[in-house]
This record gives structure tokens, C-alpha cells and sequence, in this order.
């Protein structure tokens, strides 16, 4: 690969990119002027809310018979207004109920003398009565707490001593800086990961998709360059682009948190509440190297996507998907008992979300750190490496796309003996995982494991076979229907042997390495223990061979092969066959 012919098609890329105004306008003017305003925005406009609910003055009747304590919560509303929270005032009302579904007051009390209850009667699907309600429930509290004491002092008794039989309190360990870091930690790495997928989305869709609607596409190929030279130059402009994006991101962003911080100083000196920005530094230091290598994974992400859109508003539905998968991904910060692992730092999005989070809790575990950036690093490498494959296919770059979906063609109109196209197999591998996990995980939950496995199997069966007789396929040459030659039985026996022992030594290492994977495995096997031989070897050994193997070494690998070479073929269906059993060990 030749340096200067890529920094100077890099130099290119970033040119048109930032000659194209949408790019700039969500590279620059959202993240320096929208997230201010909404940040801010927001605060006040609660601030506001908060002030006007507090100001307004809240009406309360009370029905027949509680005269006693209509007189005692009208004194608490008249002399302990700002314990309570809110302005109440007592009406009288002779029908409370109907002027409570009316509006005329806001919420009313009543009496039930079987329970020996009091009732606070309110609407809930009105803002003022719940509130009103609620400033209710504070008083009937004071009120409560009131009686109770006088009623033990009456007794005899010291109030302290009765109500209070055990004293504690709460010491907090840790530093103001480590509770405000976790907190920070749970909703950053959600900012982070959308501002740069947003930073990466729209210049990925121009060099890609855009650029064939504008028809230059075809004079870049014509350059005196290597596909991936081409490629990387794409590559590192986009990711250069929202990099720069995610930095006025967090920038501006976190400008808006200071003008927060810094209007409620005079709160925090009151409360005396001293915290050391500088132990944020490492950290902060150490996000931006993470957001760097984040946005290469992001980038590869969604050009590997784009490139099978045929115009900008094609690549923009492509994309959604994976711009909802990545965001709901980061949201794992905010799911309790999620820590970032050896078997977590080698889940794309997770891992960032994660180490992003474990830095802002100062807590630096440097081997992690450097597998999280290694596999973002790797994956991204692998991601360019397809995408100049995918460049030297003519059916990639000029072909249909992902809108050769047979599904939506009439069958009448259909040729015979045609083959899927990379629509299809997108769209039965994303039937296929659906429906095992909402379909057969139901089976399985209610009708036991075997049941499930059975479900499970005609499900991945059943789905491939019908689409190719939906679309007529080539059945044969589609599912490689043909008897294989001795030399080639005798060279799978072989290899069989040869690829068994090496597996056993991978799962031996992965189980030690992956723990919690290798004990799900275990906990599998000890729920398959119970089962008659006969029945678990048809579930565990004839039902996935015909089934698995009509899936994925028949509908992927025949559909691959019609437009890749074998290797390349191979060594995909190989990787989707193995993510699709969900465990590290397995895989």
C-alpha cells in the first residue's frame, strides 16, 4: 500500500466531504448550538415547572363527619406551609365528588368507618390534583407523626427512646469526586457512542452511497489505485470526520454541564461541597484515546452498510437498524451487575460503554483497557479488508443492492432457477434469529427443553427452504444437493479428526478464558442429563445436522458463493454459524 497516494486520496475525501452542507451542518452547528440549548433548555424549563408548581395554590374539601380534622389540617396548611411543600387551602364543598370531576377543587378527603380509613380522593390523570394529593399526603404525615408523639408522652414514655430504639446513620466511603464519576459514567458513554455514530453516519453515506448517486464512482475506479488504498482513505476521512464530531460533542456538551455546575456554586459552597476536577483528568485523557479507536469500529460499521445502498436516501434506511442496535448496545452502563470482563471487552459497543464508564469510576484495569482498544482496532481492520472485497465485486457496487429482496416480488413473475441475493440472506438469518428466540424461547419456557430444541430446528429448517420455493431457486445448486466425490469423503474424515482435536484444545482455552460462558455451557448440559439417549440424539445430533446444515452451509453458503470466492464464503458463513450459538466457548 502506497502512503502518499492514500493521504493524498484522504485529503480528497475530506474535501468533498466538507464541500457537502448537510455534513456540516450536523458536524458543527447541532453539536455546538442544539445540545446547549437542550441541555439548558431542559433544566430550566424543569427549574420552571418546579417554581410554578410550588406557587400554585391547591383546593381540598373534606366530606362529612371529619370536622376534627378538617380544623387540625387547616391549621397545617395555614402555619406549615413550607414543610408541606405546597399553598393548600380547605373549601367546603356539598358534593366533593362531583366537584372534583368538574375542577372545582382538586382533590378532597373522606371518611370509611369500616376500615376505620381515611381516603384522599384525586385524579390522577390530572397534573393539580396529584399534586395536590400529594400535598395532602405530606400534611396527613406531619399530622400523623404529631399524634403519635403525643399519644407516647401521654404513656409516659420518651419519644426518643420508643420511636428510636437503634440509632445509625450512613457513612459514605466513597469520595464525592468517585459518587459523582459513577453517576457521570452511567449516561456518558450513551452521549459519546451516539455523538459519534451521528459524526460518522452521514459522511459514511456520502463517500459510499453518495457518491454513486453523483455517478463519480465509476471515475475513482478508474484511478491508478489499489481497492484498498481507495478504501482506507475513505476509511480514515469518515473516521477523522467523526472523531472532530464527537469532540465538539462531548465539548460542547460538557461546556453546558460547567454553566450548570458553575450557576450552583454558591448551593455547593452552602453545603460545603468541595470536588477536585483535576482526578477527572486520567480519565477524560484516556475517553478521548478511546473515542479515537471507536470511531474507526464505527466507521467501518456503517460503510460496510452503505455500500449496498444505491442513493442517499436508500443508505439512510440501511442504517437505522444499525443506528438503533449501537444505541440500545451503549444503554448496557445503565443495566445494574454489568462490568466490563474479558468476555465484555470483545462485545463491540458494550466494551467502549463499559471501559468509558470503568475509567469515570477510577477504576484502571489496563490489561481490559488494552483488549477493549485491540478489538476495536481488529475489527475494524477485518472491516476495511471486506470492504475492498466488496469493492472488486461489480454486483456490490452496480447491482440492486439490498432491494433484490424476492420476498417482495410477486411469484408469478419470478424466473425460474434464480439464486438469493444478499437482501435474502440478510432477511431470512434476521427471520430465522427472531423467531428462535421469540417462538422457541416461548416453547422451550413453557413446554421444556426438548419441545423447544425440536421447534427451534424446524424453525431453521423450515424458513430457508420455504423462501427458496417462494422465490424458485435453484434448489440444487442453492443447497449443493449432489453426492460427494470418495476423495473428497475421505478428505472431510480427515480433516473432521484434525479440526476436532483442535477444537477441543480452542474450547478448553476459551472456557478458561470465558468462564461464565463455559458455566452456561455446563448448566445446558446438566439440564440435557434428565433425557433418554434416543431422544438426545436426535435433538442434539440428526435434528441440527439436517437443520443447521440447510441453513447455513446451504442457503448462506450457496448464496456467498454466487458472489464471492470459496475462501471468502467459507470463512463468513463459518463466522455466522458460530455467533449464532451465542457462546464464547461454543464459538
Amino acid at each position: 500500500m502506497n502512503i502518499t497516494r492514500v493521504f493524498t486520496l484522504f485529503k480528497r475525501e475530506l474535501l468533498d466531504i466538507f464541500r457537502d452542507k448537510k455534513t456540516f451542518v450536523m458536524m458543527i452547528l447541532v453539536p455546538l448550538l442544539l445540545y446547549p440549548l437542550l441541555i439548558i433548555g431542559m433544566v430550566v424549563l424543569m427549574n420552571a415547572m418546579v417554581k410554578s408548581e410550588e406557587e400554585k395554590t391547591y383546593y381540598v374539601a373534606f366530606a362529612e363527619g371529619n370536622d376534627e380534622v378538617e380544623d387540625e389540617l387547616t391549621h397545617l396548611f395555614d402555619t406549615e406551609e413550607e414543610e408541606i411543600g405546597y399553598t393548600v387551602r380547605a373549601v367546603k364543598s356539598t358534593d366533593p365528588e362531583q366537584d372534583l370531576l368538574t375542577e372545582q377543587i382538586d382533590a378532597y378527603v373522606s371518611y370509611d368507618a369500616v376500615s376505620d380509613r381515611y381516603k384522599l380522593n384525586y385524579l390522577s390523570a390530572k397534573d393539580k390534583s396529584n399534586t395536590a394529593a400529594r400535598a395532602l399526603k405530606n400534611a396527613y404525615d406531619i399530622y400523623r407523626d404529631r399524634l403519635r408523639e403525643e399519644n407516647i408522652t401521654e404513656a409516659g414514655f420518651d419519644v426518643d427512646a420508643l420511636m428510636n430504639p437503634i440509632r445509625y446513620e450512613s457513612v459514605d466511603q466513597s469520595s464525592k469526586e468517585e459518587s459523582i464519576g459513577s453517576s457521570f459514567g452511567s449516561i456518558l458513554p450513551f452521549f459519546i457512542i451516539t455523538s459519534i455514530l451521528l459524526g460518522a453516519l452521514y459522511p459514511a453515506i456520502d463517500v459510499t452511497a453518495g457518491e454513486r448517486e453523483r455517478g463519480t464512482l465509476e471515475t475513482v475506479l478508474t484511478l491508478p489505485v489499489t481497492n484498498v488504498e481507495l478504501i482506507t482513505s475513505k476509511f480514515l476521512a469518515v473516521s477523522v470526520i467523526a472523531c472532530i464530531s464527537a469532540l465538539l460533542n462531548v465539548l460542547s456538551m460538557g461546556g453546558a454541564v460547567l454553566f450548570l455546575v458553575s450557576s450552583s456554586m454558591e448551593l455547593m459552597q452552602d453545603l460545603n461541597l468541595t470536588i477536585r476536577f483535576s482526578s477527572f483528568l486520567p480519565g477524560i485523557a484516556v475517553t478521548l484515546l478511546v473515542m479515537m479507536v471507536f470511531s474507526l469500529f464505527v466507521t467501518a460499521l456503517c460503510m460496510c452498510t452503505c455500500i449496498f445502498a444505491k442513493s442517499f436516501k436508500e443508505a439512510n434506511n440501511y442504517v437505522t437498524p444499525v443506528m438503533l442496535v449501537v444505541m440500545i448496545l451503549s444503554y448496557v452502563t445503565m443495566v445494574p451487575d454489568v462490568d466490563l470482563t474479558r468476555e465484555t471487552a470483545l462485545i463491540p459497543v458494550v466494551n467502549v460503554a463499559l471501559m468509558v464508564e470503568t475509567l469515570f469510576k477510577f477504576e484502571y484495569d489496563f490489561a481490559l483497557f488494552g483488549l477493549v482498544l485491540f478489538t476495536n482496532i481488529a475489527y475494524s481492520a477485518l472491516a476495511v479488508l471486506i470492504l475492498a472485497k466488496l469493492y472488486n465485486s461489480e454486483q456490490v457496487l452496480f447491482g440492486d443492492g439490498f432491494e433484490g429482496i424476492h420476498l417482495f416480488d410477486r411469484r408469478s413473475e419470478m424466473n425460474e432457477k434464480q439464486m438469493p441475493g444478499t437482501g435474502d440472506l440478510v432477511l431470512v438469518g434476521c427471520a430465522v434469529l427472531l423467531l428462535n428466540l421469540y417462538l422457541g424461547g416461548f416453547v422451550s419456557a413453557r413446554f421444556g427443553i426438548v419441545p423447544g430444541s425440536i421447534c427451534e430446528q424446524l424453525l431453521i429448517l423450515l424458513i430457508p427452504v420455504l423462501y427458496a420455493w417462494y422465490m424458485k431457486a435453484d434448489m440444487k445448486r442453492l443447497f449443493s444437493l449432489k453426492l460427494p466425490k470418495p476423495k473428497a469423503v475421505l478428505g472431510g474424515v480427515i480433516f473432521y479428526i484434525g479440526s476436532y482435536i483442535a477444537g477441543l484444545l480452542a474450547g478448553g482455552i476459551a472456557s478458561r478464558v470465558f468462564t461464565e460462558s463455559a458455566q452456561n455451557l455446563k448448566a445446558i448440559e446438566e439440564q440435557l442429563s434428565g433425557i433418554s439417549l434416543p431422544v438426545l440424539f436426535l435433538i442434539m445430533a440428526v435434528f441440527p445436522a439436517v437443520a443447521e446444515e440447510v441453513l447455513f452451509r446451504g442457503f448462506f453458503l450457496g448464496t456467498l458463493k454466487e458472489k464471492h470466492k470459496g475462501i471468502v464464503a467459507v470463512v463468513v458463513t463459518a463466522v455466522i454459524f458460530a455467533a449464532f450459538h451465542m457462546s464464547f466457548v461454543r464459538f
